[in-house]
């Protein structure tokens, strides 16, 4: 069941049948979603695992069908395509916190994402050299081979967001993966993103860069020094690698002179995008005048280009409250895992004070991931990113884990998930019953 649910992995993030339209008429995603279920159905072992993050999901389930149900726009093109996306991703949440039970489940499943990503990046990559991309604001931008990701801003979010999950496998201890491995996936994503002339994705992947300054130096005067002294190294190797007009492009951050005035007018549209948000709020506060809404009840003809003012305006106050609480849930659950740490430090398995096992690492990296979502979402409209439930399923999986690690400790019997570990009974002399292990 593991390999089924990255191979669906594979299947949403790849997208073949956009790259290959004529794959598009096979309907393979849905094909392969119900051999999933009927798979599910027959595998023993399934339950259901406790973790406050799936009323989270189910009050933001209800919003979403309440606004749906109730908005004027409800039968508008693309309006039931978005909302029967978002229950297709709900049912692949399912599957995961109902199947994976383990660590050994989580790994395969995070290294199916990676993979994932790490193909999609790839065959992005290939088109662009071969004269595949986007000309906008007077540079040429790398795209997505798909359709419904493939513009640069949601191309260099999906990208990013596998960052975290790569850094959770990095801090492992023992590390599993080759490190020549991990730091090639490290360029080449970042690489892709820098290629995108994403201002977001670049403001999103330096937000990262003090994320693993801050985990690698825990003083702030070492972690101050450092990012003071990466800070013109980074500048000097953007300025070798990247051509004139990509560094241009990443200038308007600082100075809009350096793009064309379209450039200033599209980051300005982000604030006008969550101020026409408010407007059509104050119109209907409580369920919000439904999803894809925005382009018809804002007036502007166009998406919001901003996650708080969409959520208001599509979903209400109800929405915004289920949002909200879906943030808390995320960083409780990073919390707990914390607090399990510290309470067992009979956990941390080796000499060395700061090895951690893949679960906690993971719990950690889906909080990253929570704070880059919050971050892009000023730039972009993604409330129905299927991001959001997988990266919940992953931490509630990990913490799952956690738990039980802890519960074992406190059992008095420490245990590697999934394998239990012992140490090496030592020879005993003839004649002499064998010392107890633990």
């Amino acid at each position: 069941m593991i390999w089924l649910l990255g191979g669906y992995m594979w299947l949403f993030i790849h997208r073949p049948f956009e790259v290959w339209p004529a794959l598009g008429a096979l309907q393979i995603e849905r094909g392969y979603m119900l051999v999933m279920i009927l798979v599910w159905m027959v595998t023993p072992g399934k339950s259901g695992l406790s973790n406050r993050i799936h009323a989270a999901l189910g009050g933001l389930t209800l919003a979403l069908l309440a606004a749906w149900l109730l908005s004027p726009y409800a039968d508008m093109d693309g309006v039931t395509d978005v909302v029967e996306s978002y229950f297709k991703v709900a049912v692949f949440y399912v599957l995961v916190v109902t199947t994976v039970r383990d660590e050994r489940g989580l790994r395969r499943l995070g290294l199916a994402y990676l993979g994932a990503v790490s193909l999609y990046a790839a065959h992005s990559l290939l088109e662009f050299v071969g004269g595949r991309h986007e000309f906008r604001q007077g540079i040429s931008r790398m795209i997505g081979v798909d359709v419904t990701y493939s513009d640069p801003n949601a191309f260099a979010s999906t990208l990013l967001y596998s960052l975290p999950l790569a850094l959770a496998f990095w801090l492992e201890r023992p590390r599993r993966l080759p490190r020549i491995l991990m730091l090639g996936f490290f360029g080449a994503i970042c690489g892709c993103i820098l290629l995108t002339g994403s201002r977001a994705g670049m403001v999103g992947l330096l937000f990262f860069g003090l994320i693993v300054l801050w985990i690698a130096f825990t003083r702030k005067g070492l972690f101050l020094l450092a990012g003071t002294a990466a800070a013109p190294l980074v500048v000097a190797v953007l300025s070798l690698a990247l051509p004139e007009e990509l560094q241009n492009r990443y200038l308007t951050l600082v100075d809009s002179s350096f793009g064309p005035p379209n450039a200033q007018s599209s980051a300005e549209g982000r604030l006008v995008g969550f101020e026409h948000g408010l407007r059509a709020w104050q119109r209907s506060p409580l369920v919000g005048h439904g999803p894809a809404s925005f382009a018809l009840a804002s007036g502007l003809g166009s998406q919001a280009h901003n996650l708080y003012g969409q959520v208001l305006s599509e979903l209400g106050l109800l929405g915004a409250l289920a949002l909200l609480g879906l943030v808390g849930c995320f960083t409780f659950n990073w919390l707990e895992a914390r607090r399990l740490y510290r309470e067992h430090p009979e956990m941390v398995l080796g000499a060395d004070r700061y090895p951690r096992d893949l679960s906690y690492h993971l719990a950690g990296a889906m909080f990253i991931n929570l704070l880059l979502l919050l971050l892009m979402g000023w730039a972009g409209h993604t409330l129905y990113r299927y991001n959001w439930q997988w990266f919940a399923a992953f931490q509630a999986v990990a913490l799952h884990c956690v738990r039980l690690r802890a519960q074992a400790c406190e059992q008095a019997a420490c245990y590697s998930l999934p394998d239990l570990v012992l140490p090496r009974a030592r020879p005993q002399p003839r004649g002499r019953a064998p010392a107890p292990e633990w």
